[in-house]
């Protein structure tokens, strides 16, 4: 905005204007300024507007913004605050879990759920050469095959061992979620499923959670909100694919190994790729009071599904 105040007319029947849509749209009042001077009565009235949007939404900033044509609106910006979490999601647990015949069913209802997230939410599997991890799996090969050859070592051979478990293991697991089947049985899995102990009923409450994200939004994906921030500069910025994917395992030497370069890597970066999402509220926007609820529902699925398959044992 200009350093000149614009018109006291036109800003505050625009500003009128956009916060009606806006209260209309999160039900709450809209604070009567009648008596305050211009413009102490709009900023009054935006910092209510913050105060009273923040108890209904959590990570939500209100803005006052001005178009080219002069118009002022509201705008909200919604982010979803990921608290530098790694969501790796390990299949080595299920692989474990399909070579018990008594725990079949239960495998299968979490295949259903790996197929959805990769299917349908978008989220990265390592064994592909596209992905994040692909590239520090590879990364870690080359260097353990490099130390082998200095000098044999008991470590070196078992995280060799461990590597080729996550190589061939998840490449069958792979393969089974790449089947369009675990989808279209998904729903029938659940109604048929009878648990039997509280890690079986975990496995029902998730998938069910899961079904459910996977009805009301079809086409919702891991990514569709997290490129929407604007940064400064492309360089120190950990991408959202960089912290959220399918992994091997989250337990043993290759896997403390890969991630302390990872750590090492993301402590160099100064900001992070997060759901974010923008609504100006005027009448020709669709608008919603539910912007980031697949994000806010997905994202603690996601870490009560790692912390369940890294406390399998």
């Amino acid at each position: 905005m200009s350093k000149k105040i614009p018109d006291q007319f036109q800003v505050e029947n625009d500003f009128l204007n956009s916060l009606a849509i806006l209260t209309g749209l999160y039900g709450f009042e809209v604070l009567d300024t009648t008596g305050k001077s211009y413009p102490y009565n709009i900023l009054l009235a935006h910092c209510d507007a913050q105060k009273q949007l923040n108890s209904l939404v959590r990570d939500i900033e209100l803005s006052i913004m001005q178009c080219n044509n002069g118009c002022v609106k509201l705008a909200t910006k919604h982010i979803y605050n990921t608290c530098n979490t790694l969501y790796y999601i390990p299949v080595l647990p299920v692989y474990r879990l399909l070579q018990k015949r008594k725990q079949k069913q239960t495998a299968e209802l979490l295949l259903s759920i790996f197929a959805y997230l990769y299917h349908i939410a978008g989220i990265p599997y390592y064994r592909e050469d596209s992905s994040y991890l692909f590239y520090h799996y590879e990364c870690m090969e080359e260097w353990m095959i490099d130390e082998l050859e200095d000098e044999e070592s008991e470590d070196g051979n078992s995280m060799i061992s461990e590597l080729n478990t996550a190589s061939y293991c998840g490449d069958v697991m792979h393969r089974k979620m790449y089947n369009p089947y675990h989808l279209s049985v998904f729903e029938k899995r659940i109604g048929s499923y009878k648990f039997n102990n509280s890690f079986e009923k975990d496995c029902l409450c998730i998938a069910k959670q899961a079904l459910t994200l996977m009805l009301e939004y079809p086409a919702g994906t891991i990514f569709q909100n997290t490129s929407n921030r604007v940064f400064e500069s492309d360089e120190g910025i950990i991408r959202a694919e960089q912290y959220i994917s399918f992994i091997a395992d989250t337990d043993g030497a290759l896997y403390e190994n890969i991630a302390r370069v990872i750590n090492d890597e993301f402590n160099e970066c100064s900001e992070i790729e997060e759901p974010t999402l923008l609504q100006i509220y005027d009448s020709e926007n669709e608008l919603t009071h539910k912007a980031l609820d697949f994000e806010c529902r997905m994202f603690p699925l996601l870490n009560d599904l790692c912390t369940l398959l890294n406390n399998m044992t």
